[in-house]
C-alpha cells in the first residue's frame, strides 16, 4: 500500500532503515568524540596529580577511575552500534526480499497483461477471416469484390484502433484490399509471398488455427514496430475450406507496448525515476521498454531455470522477472516481464 507521500512500503520501510542507520553513525561518531575527549582530561588529571606528589594521589585514583570508565563506555558504545548495524543489515535483506516479491508481481501482472490482449487478436484474426467480403474477393476478384472487402477492412479498422493495418493477400502473395489508406501505395507494392507471417497462415490446416510472428519492424509502414497475426482466408469461410489466401492483422506494437509498460504498473514517481521496465520475447530480445535504447537489443536475464525470480545485478541492481503462462489456448510465445530497480 501506498504511504501519503506516494512511496511504496518497502520504499518507506527502507528510508526509515537508512535513516536510523544515519543517525547511528552520527551518534557513533559523537559517542567516540567524547570518550577520546574524556581520556585526554583523565590522562592530563593523572599527569597533574603526578606533579602535585602526596597531594594529589587521591585525586589521581579519581582520574584513572574515570579514565577506566571512558574506556568502558567506549567500548561499550562500540559493541551496541556493531550489534545494532548488524540488525540493520538483516532489516536491509528482509526490506530487499519484500521489494524482490513484490516487483516479480508487478513483471508478473504486466507480462499477463499484455498476453490476455494478445489472446483477443487471435480471436480477431480467426473470426475476421470468416467474412464473405474476403472470401469472395480472394475466389473471385472483380473490381466490385475487391472493393467490398477493403470497405470492410477499413469499417474493422475503424472500430479497433489497436491495429495499424489489416492486409488481404491471395495464395501468390499478391496483396488485394488493406483497411488503411494511409499505407495502401506500400502495402500494394510489396510481395508477402516471402513474409513469414503469410507463408505459416497458408499453411495452417484449418479455419481454428492462426500464427503470430515476432515484434518486427513493418516494412509497409515505414518501419513501424508491429506485431502480425494472421491465418488463411478459405473458401465460402469454412473451417475445413481450402486455403485461398491470408489475413494479416497489424497489432501496433509501436504505440501499445510503449503504454503498456510505461502506464500498467503502479509505480511512484520516486521509483520511476530509478526502475527500467521492459518485456522480453521468446529470444530474450526486448521488445518493449521504459528505456526505448534498449529495444530489439538482447538482454541476459539469468533465471537460474526459474519461471519468476529476482536477483541483484552485477551494477547492484534490483532484476525482477516472471514469464508468461499464457492465456487459454495461447502460449503467449514465451515472452518476459522484467522490472529492473536501481
Amino acid at each position: 500500500m501506498a504511504s501519503n507521500n506516494g512511496a511504496t512500503a518497502p520504499d518507506g520501510v527502507r528510508a526509515v532503515i537508512e535513516q536510523i542507520s544515519d543517525d547511528l553513525e552520527r551518534y557513533g561518531a559523537a559517542n567516540r568524540q567524547v570518550a577520546t575527549q574524556t581520556k585526554l582530561l583523565a590522562l592530563n588529571a593523572v599527569i597533574e596529580a603526578a606533579r602535585a606528589g602526596e597531594a594529589g594521589r587521591s585525586f589521581s585514583v579519581v582520574a584513572h577511575e574515570v579514565q577506566r570508565l571512558a574506556e568502558l563506555q567506549a567500548e561499550t558504545a562500540a559493541t551496541f552500534q556493531r550489534d545494532l548495524l548488524l540488525r540493520i543489515e538483516e532489516s536491509r535483506s528482509r526490506v530487499g526480499m519484500l521489494e524482490g516479491a513484490r516487483l516479480i508481481d508487478l513483471a508478473e501482472a504486466l507480462v499477463q497483461l499484455i498476453v490476455r490482449n494478445l489472446y483477443e487478436r487471435t480471436a480477431d484474426v480467426r473470426w475476421w477471416a470468416t467474412d464473405a467480403a474476403l472470401w469472395r474477393a480472394l475466389a473471385e476478384p472483380t473490381p466490385e469484390h475487391l472493393a467490398h472487402a477493403t470497405e470492410r477492412l477499413a469499417i474493422i479498422h475503424r472500430y479497433y484502433t489497436v491495429y495499424s493495418d489489416l492486409v488481404l493477400v491471395d495464395a501468390a502473395g499478391r496483396a488485394l484490399a488493406n483497411a488503411n489508406p494511409v499505407y495502401r501505395p506500400k502495402v500494394m507494392g510489396l510481395d508477402y509471398e516471402t513474409a513469414v507471417w503469410f507463408r505459416e497462415a497458408m499453411a495452417t490446416r484449418g479455419g481454428d488455427q492462426y500464427v503470430a510472428d515476432e515484434v518486427r519492424r513493418s516494412r509497409s509502414q515505414s518501419g513501424r514496430q508491429v506485431l502480425i497475426y494472421g491465418t488463411a482466408v478459405r473458401t465460402g469461410g469454412d473451417t475445413n475450406g481450402a486455403a485461398l489466401g491470408a489475413l494479416g492483422v497489424y497489432f501496433d506494437w509501436e504505440a501499445q507496448g510503449a503504454t503498456i509498460v510505461a502506464n500498467e504498473i503502479a509505480l511512484s514517481p520516486a521509483e520511476r525515476a530509478r526502475t527500467t521496465v521492459m518485456l522480453l520475447d521468446g529470444q530474450s530480445r526486448v521488445i518493449a521498454s521504459t528505456n526505448p535504447a534498449l529495444l530489439f537489443q538482447p538482454f541476459d536475464l539469468e533465471t537460474g531455470g526459474h519461471l519468476r525470480g529476482s536477483r541483484v545485478g552485477a551494477d547492484g541492481a534490483l532484476i525482477a522477472f516472471a514469464r508468461t503462462h499464457g492465456y487459454q489456448e495461447y502460449d503467449g510465445m514465451g515472452w518476459t516481464g522484467v522490472v529492473v530497480q536501481r
